[in-house]
């Protein structure tokens, strides 16, 4: 990708020129800006980590048309938020 600006500056005084850039794949990205050189990476977005735990049938025999409660414990173990769809097969 390759952007420009025009700078106009006074004699004796100085202008920051800033550059956003969004990466779009994880790498190792080089930069360059009239001869001087830099890096920087991008890196995936971690994804959030479960532990699903404890499952709890209550009660263990029932009657014909008597409804089953089951649980369980999902825990987020990771260190960012997200979502995890829990799924519960009868057979």
């Amino acid at each position: 990708m390759i952007q420009t600006k025009d700078v106009t500056v006074q004699p004796g005084e100085s202008n920051v020129v800033a550059f956003g850039v969004t990466a779009t794949m994880a790498k190792a990205y080089n930069v360059e800006i009239d001869g001087l050189h830099g890096s920087f990476e991008a890196i995936e977005i971690p994804a959030a980590e479960f532990e699903v735990t404890d499952l709890v049938i209550t009660p263990s025999i029932v009657y014909v048309g008597q409804t089953v409660t089951i649980t369980v414990t999902v825990t987020n173990i990771g260190n960012i938020a997200g979502t995890k769809t829990i799924t519960l097969e009868v057979t």
